[in-house]
């Protein structure tokens, strides 16, 4: 058959495909499995195929050749035992590394935002690729493209901060990598707006303005779509605009396919088209939902088919043309045609040697260190030098499990499919409505035969069902904690790295208190440790998770409250009492403002949440084995009632500097501003040079000599911001449009050029053409938002040069 020739053309195999398939076996390529469960509750539905398997940890058992050889089933099952054998295109998520257990786990977004090195980014890619491959995983749900300017929200560790061009750089390399060769499909998400939600709350309402949208939320996606060949874009939960995105064909097709120019695959966010109808109720049954979000743009339903599987009763009673369902189809068959399912719908690579490459933990380290942002060092107390009593405290000095992020392999141990959705306050409604159609046939095979809708008693029945079903588990671990022990040995706590460096008599070690509670005398055994040591090291923060009673944050977790919880104020509050000095490492998804540990702290160090290696990494720093060179990615603020606050605002006053006028002058500026960060050397800016005029449609070469005055081997990250003086709509004080990060021995220099291409500049105007307006431009070369050191101008001349699309990067060179 043509459609199984690899060497015609994926148009001509997908023509040949289509026209072969009954409506029934097109509705099912709509639609999703999961692998959790028994075979006997998979199989019926694969009866006419499948469009795509939700393969998460979340349904695997922590018995890898038990998985593996389940999902060979399942594939083996597609390809052999359905009429015309078309393979699931299985899924899995990234961020911070396959979410398998024993696959590497990788510092989250935030972290990989802070090392300002796109090329990590890039490498963490291939190695999460290589992984996913090896376990028979062709789709990745990330990376994460939304913008993180609210602390409170509970998902801003999965972003790449606050700023378009920033996450765009990061992820855009992160597609690279992760894609390869059309290997892996990557799903940027959440299309769009997702992380602006009102009052930081998930998948709240957002209300974006459509230039703003344009121009500031869609930037990174239409970057990796276009420089990154983006293959796969989720939409968002949510409401934008009074529109409920998964049926919204403004925000799916009109701006998503036909302004950015995406032409691969929409697939929806867990059960996202289920609250059109069900939270939203922009549709008043489920027939009229699948409808209304197939004509939208959405192609494939996940993690069920809960509302697609009508879709085919939708076309037979004449609601719906089929060549809409076609359209859908299409997009699905040559997806897996162009990623290589039907050649090999099976493992590719061995996944035991991937996992336990050294090369890839490493790399996980690496990153960490590079990521660790220092913010204050007072009289050089860092690094710590020997012999030194060190005290370590802190709910997380000897733990590791607040290292990973919730969608982690570690963060997602012990979640259940139910977790990723769990929005709504209804789970259990919600669930019974599947059980009741999609899985009907199983509880007739029990004896609940019922005809449109079950009976009191029989509605009981199976309520009681899914109340055991839900609290039953296959996972061959008891804990996350057994988890980590398990499948990550080799990670240690704080602590352990501490008394390996410093010799274990030499750390005197307590608690003090759990992230969220206090303990019984937990305060007292803290004042004791330290009154034998030289030096406190306290290792605070929080807990990302979907799940966990003590989360702090992590998908349906936001938190109001962006300090750090209070046992560990009053811990921290009693420790700063007894005049020893203290570090603090704050290990959290979020960019907590803390007064007390900002004002009282020697020094402090935001450490995110650093994966296996995190404990390495962050000793490394404190001891200067590693120079801290990582950038905040996002603003720090001061407290809550500064949100928003991001570097690239509107303008408030004239001056740039001026950013609020509250009475309480303190709180009109950042605690720290985005793109700082201490080194434990010194570095010199000097001899800015820049062309005085550019065309439109021309190039700017900018360049600056930088030096390390210091004393050790450092890397500085250059940042490159420029303003637009005039211009027919209000622009940012500040737009970043590049930065290198730059390595320096003692006393050398280098130059870096910057080369902008005016199309970065471009922005939609007062009639939403996309324009580069000519006009003066300052520049800043800086050391971060706020910390300008070089600063110039240069005039864009000719006509305002209207373009259909932008340049997203610039080039940076180091000399």
């Amino acid at each position: 058959m043509t459609y199984k020739d690899a060497n015609q053309p994926i148009k001509t195999r997908v023509t040949d495909l289509l026209k072969q398939m009954t409506l029934q076996e097109k509705v099912a390529q709509l639609y999703c499995v999961m692998t959790a469960g028994d075979m006997e509750r998979i199989l019926p539905n694969l009866a006419n195929g499948i469009g795509t398997i939700s393969c998460l940890n979340s349904s695997l058992t922590g018995d890898n050749e038990k998985d593996l050889a389940k999902l060979k089933e399942i594939q083996r099952h597609l390809v052999e035992e359905t009429r015309l054998g078309i393979p699931g295109l299985v899924h899995n998520e990234g961020i911070a590394g396959a979410q398998i257990p024993g696959a590497t786990t990788f510092p989250q977004s935030l972290n990989v935002a802070s090392t300002w090195e796109p090329k990590l980014a890039n490498k963490m890619g291939e190695v999460v690729k290589k992984q996913l491959k090896a376990f028979g995983i062709k789709a990745v749900h990330s990376p994460v493209f939304d913008l993180g300017r609210d602390p409170r929200w509970g998902r801003i560790g999965e972003t790449y901060g606050e700023d378009p061009y920033l996450v765009a750089q990061m992820g855009t390399e992160f597609v690279k990598g992760i894609q390869g060769k059309n290997e892996v499909m990557a799903t940027a998400k959440h299309f769009v707006g997702y992380g602006n939600a009102e009052g930081g709350r998930n998948g709240g309402e957002q209300q974006i303005g459509e230039r703003r949208l344009l121009d500031t939320f869609c930037f990174p996606f239409e970057a990796a779509i276009h420089d990154g060949g983006l293959l796969g874009v989720m939409n968002s939960y949510g409401i934008l605009n009074d529109q409920a995105i998964s049926t919204s064909k403004w925000l799916l097709t009109d701006i998503l396919r036909e302004k950015l120019g995406f032409e691969g695959l929409v697939v929806a966010d867990y059960g996202s088209i289920s609250h059109a109808n069900a939270r939203y109720r922009v549709t008043e049954n489920k027939v009229e939902t699948a409808i209304a979000a197939l004509k939208a743009g959405m192609d494939v339903e996940q993690p069920s088919n809960t509302y697609y599987q009508l879709l085919t009763g939708a076309v037979e009673s004449g609601e719906l043309d089929e060549e809409i369902i076609n359209t859908a189809v299409k997009r699905v068959l040559e997806m897996k045609f162009k990623l290589g399912l039907f050649e090999n719908p099976y493992q590719d690579g061995d996944f035991e040697a991937e996992i336990t490459d050294l090369r890839a933990e490493k790399l996980s380290q690496v990153i960490a260190e590079k990521s660790i942002v220092l913010v204050k060092n007072e009289n050089n107390i860092l690094p710590l030098t020997k012999p030194l009593k060190i005290a370590v405290i802190g709910p997380s000095s000897d733990a590791k499990i607040n290292f990973f992020g919730g969608y982690s392999a570690v963060g997602t141990a012990s979640t259940t499919s139910r977790d990723f959705d769990r929005s709504e306050d209804n789970f259990l409604k919600m669930a019974y409505m599947t059980y009741i159609t999609e899985y009907k046939q199983n509880l007739i095979d029990v004896g609940i035969v019922f005809e449109d809708k079950p009976s009191p008693e029989q509605r009981e029945l199976i309520m009681n069902r899914l109340r055991q079903n839900l609290s039953k588990s296959d996972k061959t671990y008891g804990s996350t904690e057994e988890f980590i022990e398990s499948f990550y040995p080799n990670c240690r706590s704080i602590k352990e790295m501490l008394e390996e460096r410093f010799g274990s008599e030499n750390v005197f070690y307590a608690k003090g208190c759990e992230t969220r509670t206090a303990l019984e005398g937990g305060i007292d055994a803290a004042l004791s440790a330290i009154q034998k040591a030289d030096i406190v090291i306290a290792v605070l923060g929080g807990k990302e998770s979907m799940r966990a009673i003590d989360a702090t944050s992590g998908e349906n977790k936001d938190n109001m409250n962006i300090d750090l919880e209070l046992p560990q104020v009053e811990l921290m509050d009693a420790i700063f009492n007894t005049g020893k000095p203290v570090v603090s490492v704050i290990v959290d998804s979020r960019p907590l403002a803390m007064p007390l540990i900002t004002e009282k702290s020697k020094a402090l160090l935001y450490a995110w949440t650093p994966a296996q290696k995190g404990a390495d990494a962050i000793v490394n720093i404190l001891d200067g084995t590693v120079n801290p060179s990582g950038k905040l990615p996002v603003t720090i603020v001061k407290e809550k009632g500064q949100i928003p606050m991001y570097h690239s605002r509107l303008p408030f006053y004239p001056e740039i500097t001026d950013w609020a006028e509250d009475i309480n002058h303190d709180k009109n500026t950042p605690r720290y501003p985005f793109g700082y960060g201490l080194s434990y050397t010194e570095f010199e800016y000097s001899e800015l040079e820049l062309a005085e005029q550019v065309a439109a449609n021309g190039k700017i070469t900018i360049a600056c000599q930088i030096k390390n005055i210091g004393s050790c081997d450092g890397d500085e990250i250059v940042q490159l911001y420029l303003r637009d003086c005039i211009s027919s709509i209000v622009r940012p004080v500040k737009q970043l449009v590049g930065f290198a990060r730059v390595p320096l021995k003692i006393g050398e220099s280098k130059t870096v050029e910057f080369e902008v291409d005016m199309k970065q500049l471009a922005f939609h105007d007062l009639d939403m053409n996309q324009v580069v307006e000519p006009g003066k431009i300052e520049v800043y070369v800086a050391a971060s938002s706020q910390d300008v050191k070089l600063q110039g101008e240069f005039e864009i001349t000719g006509e305002k040069l209207v373009i259909d699309r932008k340049v997203f990067s610039s080039i940076a060179t180091i000399k």
